[in-house]
């Protein structure tokens, strides 16, 4: 063997072992995937049965008094709506402590306590950081949507405004909720920053964060691309390379190889690095 093929040779053994470095995506509990589940089906089926809305998912707010996200932020005509989705079953109770939720074990007919975090504190938080992050006179209504069929009663002692039906979530987009100034309630759904997510089919793991831009600029026969018109990356794995099929947004696909590529995240304010040898598909939000 030459010595420029036994360089290649050696490089190609090297960088096999050196693409297995670094973070993968954490473990994800089983009750958040069921979660992530449920919301994508929510929004799914928001879209198809109120098709003149705009929706971002899984919005991302930074700010210096802290961070949040909210599931679901729904622009119809000058009203904006932030919506929690809670995938919560057995009978719910609201108290002055939080919310009770009370499971009978179909096994054993025992009854199980656990005391959760109130969805309406959670969200009101939500929506005061996201004004503070986004200036805009705009008003945002907020909804709690509890998603599982297997709620069997919810009981509150608010007057905040939730659902377990969709078609009634639907009527009060149509009908109710306090609205904004056209032009501004626009702009500010505009600024809003739907998350990224990250995805690794082993062990069903994922990750919503921000891709820092400059993670995002590739070279390909046709000249550079970037954020704004990538849609989608699928990731094919080899042992010292990556290809990348690369979908854009006018439903083009371009592919390119990556020897030890990486992208910069940021996730609840924490920068973060996962070599694409790590990831199987990557999808980003509108921006």
């Amino acid at each position: 063997m030459c010595s420029v093929g036994l360089k290649s040779f050696f490089h190609t053994i090297k960088m096999g072992f050196v693409r297995r470095r670094g973070d993968g995506l954490a473990f994800v509990p089983s009750e958040k995937r069921y979660g992530d589940n449920g919301e994508k089906e929510f929004v799914h089926a928001l879209g198809h049965k109120l098709p003149d809305c705009r929706i971002k998912k899984n919005v991302v707010i930074m700010t210096d008094s802290g961070n949040a996200e909210i599931d679901c932020l729904v622009l119809y005509q000058d009203k904006l709506f932030a919506i929690e989705i809670k995938n919560w079953k057995g009978k719910i109770t609201e108290t002055d402590q939080g919310f009770v939720q009370k499971k009978t074990d179909y096994y054993t007919n025992e009854d199980h306590i656990k005391v959760l975090k109130s969805p309406f504190k959670q969200l009101n938080r939500a929506i005061y950081l996201l004004k503070k992050q986004i200036s805009g006179n705009v008003w945002v209504n907020g909804i709690v949507f509890f998603a599982d069929e297997e709620v069997d009663e919810i009981e509150t002692l608010s007057d905040n405004v939730w659902f377990v039906d969709i078609d009634k979530l639907i009527n009060h987009i149509l009908t109710c909720g306090k609205v904004s100034q056209q032009t501004a309630a626009s702009k500010f759904f505009e600024n809003c920053i739907e998350s990224d997510c990250l995805f690794s089919y082993t062990w069903n793991k994922s990750l919503h964060c921000i891709i820092a831009d400059e993670s995002l600029v590739f070279q390909t026969e046709n000249g550079q691309i970037g954020r704004k018109q990538i849609k989608n990356i699928s990731v094919r794995h080899h042992w010292s390379y990556d290809e990348l099929t690369i979908m854009l947004k006018d439903n083009a696909f371009v592919q390119i190889v990556q020897e030890n590529g990486a992208l910069k995240t940021f996730d609840n304010g924490e920068e973060k690095h996962y070599n694409f040898s790590k990831l199987d598909y990557i999808e980003l939000g509108s921006r």
